[in-house]
């Protein structure tokens, strides 16, 4: 079933490349995030070198999909995350809808929305079940690859884990190459 519907994804991505009318535009992006934490340690008034947030995570992610008339996105994403605080490293793989809420040229302020599967390195935890929430700005800088800043709540449900699942809100930023 997998297989088939990514088949078919990729089918219909290429095949629209090539029509003669242009409803949309293939893309790909990439982009980086981080995760941060309030620091225990932070005592304020005091200086003691400890700074108010640390990170906790990284999310490292790449993806390509297809965007219908400049509001509508569709993309198969994969990527690699490390969780600092767990020493887990996982693989997500997921699908995301996007929504441009404005547009302007090519800048587009948007929500988006990720579902997928969380596959993990360590063997004491099992695999699990991915979903993100969040907003993002795609700029538009006069070429192809456009930087996107993104705010994004992620729930990573793993089996086995402390409360059965990981959530946080991570800062991200990218590119989307049209």
């Amino acid at each position: 079933m997998k297989k088939n519907v990514l088949f078919y994804f990729s089918f219909f991505i290429v095949s629209s490349s090539f029509a003669q009318q242009k409803n949309g535009i293939a893309f790909f992006n990439t982009d980086f995030n981080l995760t941060f934490k309030v620091n225990e340690n932070f005592e304020f008034g005091r200086n003691n070198n400890e700074s108010f947030f640390i990170p906790t995570e990284i999310l490292l992610r790449m993806g390509f999909g297809y965007e219908f008339k400049k509001k509508l996105a569709l993309s198969f994403n994969t990527g690699f995350d490390h969780h600092f605080d767990y020493s887990i490293g996982t693989i997500p793989t997921y699908v995301a809808f996007q929504y441009n809420i404005w547009t302007k040229d090519e800048d587009a302020f948007f929500i988006r929305f990720n579902a997928g599967r969380l596959w993990r390195f360590a063997d004491r935890y099992s695999d699990g079940d991915y979903r993100a929430y969040g907003i993002g700005w795609r700029i538009d800088n006069g070429n192809k690859w456009k930087p996107i800043i993104k705010l994004i709540y992620h729930q990573k449900k793993i089996k086995n884990f402390e409360n059965g699942q990981i959530n946080n809100v991570s800062l991200g930023i990218g590119f989307s190459l049209y």
